[in-house]
């Protein structure tokens, strides 16, 4: 054996060592942050995780909802409707709007007289909000927290780029 190959023998488990370790930190550093991420995830500025411009909003429309939900749009064979939550996706590189929905549902319990036996219905609706294309999140968020003059509330805004409000939104797409 001369003294080239008894060095590559001793350097190649090295090399392969040192080959694998930088592509595992070259495959890590590539991945970086999520593309998406839900808008009650992203963070504007001085926001804390707990208090931010979203989660004040979804409270306001969970709320304003609720008192609006009896005499427009919960009616019918099916009660106890409850707004889950407004979706809405951001894409990270840009800080924009990639999608919005206003989830809901909606149950109904019935109680068998002679055997006692519940029985319960569930519904659920995902209502797209229309938005217009490459809405950064600042803006969506500014224009929804902010009452419009003719509007009695957040659910009844205009939607960014639209005539329509979120209770427009809901009203066709709970029937």
């Amino acid at each position: 054996m001369t003294l080239r190959t008894a060095c590559f023998r001793h350097l190649l488990p090295l090399s392969l060592a040192l080959l694998a370790l930088s592509s595992a930190v070259s495959a890590q550093g590539l991945a970086g942050p999520p593309r998406y991420i839900d808008l009650a995830d992203r963070l504007g500025p001085g926001d804390t995780p707990d208090d931010t411009a979203y989660r004040e909003l979804d409270r306001w429309l969970a709320d304003e909802f609720t008192d609006a939900c009896p005499d427009a749009f919960c009616a019918g064979r099916i009660g106890n409707y409850r707004p889950l939550r407004l979706d809405c996706v951001v894409d990270t590189r840009q800080d924009r709007i990639h999608s919005c929905r206003y989830a809901v549902v909606a149950s109904q319990t019935w109680v068998h007289p002679g055997t006692g036996a519940v029985r319960t219905e569930l519904s659920q609706w995902y209502c797209p909000l229309p938005l217009p294309y490459a809405l950064s999140a600042e803006d969506f968020l500014s224009h929804m927290t902010t009452l419009q003059p003719d509007s009695s509330g957040y659910l009844f805004n205009r939607l960014p780029g639209g005539q329509v409000s979120l209770f427009d939104v809901l009203r066709r797409c709970l029937s």
